[in-house]
């Protein structure tokens, strides 16, 4: 009983960070796939080139890799008789694949937006298309409301239709839900708004250096643009994150040390029952410190039994649980953000866990093995 909670123990340490860490690394890697790794927004309306602006974005960091501009607009898509509102994101074609990678994303059709084609193609989210009912191919439409140059209290109502190329999992539920992705300049003529676009979405070799080098770019550019990288518009999720792990890793590692009281338990009775075999080996010679050794090494034989069973039965269930996720919708959107997980062991969490557990069993091998090295050859053999 005491090797089968420590295997219980382990497992759940496995589970519980892969799951956390998963959780992180899909979030992660949903901002950087869909939104680049940084994104420079201006903050005036006036249209400005921006070719210009990306040569100073690259003088400020050269290791920038690529850049494509973006726009958003708002709108209510119409499609069956049914309407949902929307948000239409314009990508610049020519560069979206150097800078995002939405071809990993797809689950059905293409995320090719240059395609030939008499009506615009579009990418859909894949919650939009199953509660629009859409397929590949079909024809949508999506209203937007347009100002009125004479009068900006009033609007008037632009209708674009277009074409479903490809339905893509954007991997965050809000995105699943309203995202739909066009050609930039497409979205600027639904939109009647020119040349302009909302900013710059950009691309390095890696997210971790994100940060750095938006606030290389910020302080390079200055007031009139807005920069954030792909952790600050999910902030208060990574860093609940960060929080919670070793919280969590304490709270789970609390079935080790019930598991190892019960190996410490058990070594006390073996050490009970062999009093006699102690007591010889005491008698020939064998010394404090080498009895301590040989009820050590008992409990820790038993720790890394318990671990190796551990790691097998924690990587079993990390696969029950991808699997059942698909199924059973474990993971709801609207709570944590992403639809689904990708658990992910993480080599630091492996080296935690066993250190972790190691520990506990040497620790809980203490009292016993020094009770058994504290006997009297003559209590052992008395009753022999």
């Amino acid at each position: 009983m005491a090797l089968f909670g420590l295997v219980l123990g382990v497992a759940s340490l496995v589970v519980s960070m892969a799951v956390m860490s998963g959780f992180e690394t899909t979030l992660q890697k949903a901002m950087t796939d869909v939104s680049g790794y940084v994104q420079v927004v201006k903050r005036s309306r006036f249209p400005d080139d921006w070719r210009e602006l990306e040569e100073k974005i690259r003088k400020a960091d050269p290791k920038l890799v690529s850049a494509a501009r973006f726009v958003f607009v708002e709108g209510i898509m119409a499609h069956n008789g049914q309407i949902s509102g929307v948000l239409l994101e314009g990508i610049d074609k020519d560069r979206v694949n150097e800078t995002l990678n939405l071809g990993s994303r797809v689950k059905e059709g293409s995320a090719d937006l240059s395609a030939p084609s008499d009506v615009p193609l579009a990418l859909i989210g894949s919650g939009l298309a199953k509660k629009m009912g859409l397929n590949i191919g079909d024809q949508f439409r999506v209203v937007l409301p347009i100002a009125d140059s004479s009068d900006p209290s009033s609007f008037n109502r632009k209708v674009g239709t277009f074409k479903l190329q490809g339905v893509v999992e954007l991997g965050k539920y809000e995105w699943n839900e309203r995202f739909i992705m066009i050609d930039l300049k497409v979205a600027q003529d639904v939109a009647a708004i020119g040349d302009r676009y909302t900013g710059l979405m950009l691309k390095f070799d890696d997210a971790a250096y994100a940060r750095e080098a938006g606030f290389r770019i910020s302080t390079a550019l200055g007031s009139p643009y807005w920069v954030r990288d792909w952790r600050d518009s999910n902030e208060n999720l990574f860093d609940a994150v960060a929080v919670e792990r070793p919280v969590i890793f304490f709270v789970v590692s609390i079935i080790i040390f019930v598991a190892a009281f019960n190996i410490s338990s058990s070594l006390f009775v073996n050490v009970m029952q062999r009093f006699k075999d102690i007591a010889i080996l005491k008698t020939v010679g064998v010394s404090r410190k080498d009895v301590i050794k040989i009820f050590a090494a008992q409990g820790l034989i038993l720790g890394a039994a318990g671990l190796i069973l551990g790691f097998i039965l924690g990587l079993i269930l990390c696969v029950l649980f991808n699997w059942a996720q698909g199924r059973l919708g474990l993971i709801s959107g609207a709570v944590y953000r992403v639809d689904s997980i990708q658990v992910n062991i993480r080599f630091l969490d492996t080296i935690a866990i066993c250190v972790a557990t190691m520990l506990i069993c040497f620790l809980a091998t203490l009292a016993p093995a020094k009770r058994g090295a504290d006997l009297n050859p003559m209590e052992g053999l008395r009753n022999e």
